[in-house]
């Protein structure tokens, strides 16, 4: 069983909610962020946050939002908005996509943290991203949920 818990400082993101498969979603929704960061210069870290378990959302019904870190103070405007994800426990796993097979590692991670001593607790689970998987090939991710001790 590989479930690391960490303390999290809280991050302020800007983000642009999604609704819908992921598959057909999140792609466009980056790529208008992704405008919307070169217009205003700013750099950080690229996340995703799932806020529906795909078991029980329908698909059409799944909310996501695509996001970036960014400073105190930045003004958005548009379907940017802003949010803060808070500091608290979480679980955070480090694996690599290929494939676009997003979905096996979240499973095992999801039965690995369910045989630990923690559960899901409050929140959006999120992906970080580390390198640009449509130009690599691969992407390679750390998964993070937020965690209560059981």
């Amino acid at each position: 069983m590989d479930v690391k818990i960490i303390q999290r400082v809280a991050q302020q993101v800007a983000f642009i909610r999604m609704i819908g498969p992921y598959a057909e979603v999140i792609g466009p929704g980056f790529e208008r962020l992704m405008a919307w960061s070169d217009a205003q210069q700013l750099q950080g870290e690229w996340l995703t946050l799932y806020w529906d378990n795909p078991d029980i959302t329908p698909p059409a019904e799944l909310k996501t939002d695509v996001a970036m870190t960014v400073p105190e103070g930045t003004a958005v405007s548009g379907d940017v908005q802003l949010q803060v994800i808070p500091a608290g426990d979480y679980a955070i796993r480090r694996c690599r996509v290929e494939n676009d097979d997003f979905e096996t590692p979240w499973r095992a991670f999801f039965t690995d943290l369910a045989q630990s001593d923690y559960q899901f607790g409050t929140g959006a689970c999120f992906e970080r991203y580390f390198n640009n998987g449509k130009l690599d090939g691969y992407w390679d991710i750390e998964m993070v949920i937020p965690v209560t001790r059981k």
